[in-house]
């Protein structure tokens, strides 16, 4: 951390981000471990993909890698680790994910440090952190009386969108 720019701004935020999401990747490419155990670590990446997607989104053209990314993950969701299928979708996400760290993340970081003040990136990355923070403990609004809150968030069918709507609850509330 520099004197100039907190850890907390915008662009340190996303930029760590794209270093996670890279990060699962490799995990993921190296194909270790039981179905069950990748069927886990791709919803995790999923999962940061979400959160990530949602900050990031508002500086990015909508028919990007995050896009395609957000098609696959709703596919991806509903697969089983035994499918053959499984793989497949996985494969296309992983690319989808490395295109978006490696061209269109980059560039919207750049375009964030061109366009927005280091007061405004850092009130930015304030609030990025806080909507991430906050989503981990709301329930989705269509479930928060008929599912336990631990259960909430939990991955399946309908992971995208519960964990969008959580990120954006968070947002407006």
């Amino acid at each position: 951390m520099n004197g100039n720019q907190p850890a907390t701004d915008l662009t340190t935020v996303l930029t760590g981000d794209h270093r996670e999401l890279d990060r699962l990747c490799t995990e993921l490419e190296l194909g270790q471990g039981s179905p069950e155990n990748r069927k886990d670590l791709a919803d995790h990446l999923i999962a940061e993909l979400v959160r990530h997607s949602v900050a990031e989104e508002p500086y990015l053209d909508g028919d990007g890698d995050l896009a395609e990314a957000d098609r696959l993950m709703r596919q991806l969701e509903g697969a089983g680790p035994q499918e053959t299928r499984f793989e497949r979708l996985l494969g296309g996400l992983i690319r989808a994910v490395r295109r978006h760290v490696r061209e269109e993340g980059p560039a919207a970081v750049r375009e964030i440090r061109r366009t927005r003040s280091a007061e405004e990136q850092a009130e930015l990355g304030r609030e990025v952190l806080e909507v991430r923070e906050a989503a981990a403990t709301l329930p989705h609004p269509d479930l928060a009386d008929r599912v336990p809150q631990a259960d909430q968030l939990w991955p399946g069918p309908g992971f995208v969108d519960r964990a969008r709507a959580a990120l954006g609850a968070s947002a407006s509330g």
